[in-house]
């Protein structure tokens, strides 16, 4: 399992954790959005 930054159109940042099972990526659960630094940094301390 790894975490993902993904940015979105609005200029968010989702933060995911997703598998990779035969070459492709499988998102497990989407943790949350944020578009300031301090809120993208508390989502990845959740999702590890």
């Amino acid at each position: 399992m790894n975490i993902r930054e993904k940015k979105n159109r609005s200029g968010s940042v989702s933060i995911q954790i997703i598998s990779k099972a035969r070459g492709q990526y499988k998102v497990v659960k989407t943790i949350g959005s944020g578009a300031e630094r301090h809120k993208i940094e508390e989502l990845k301390k959740i999702a590890k």
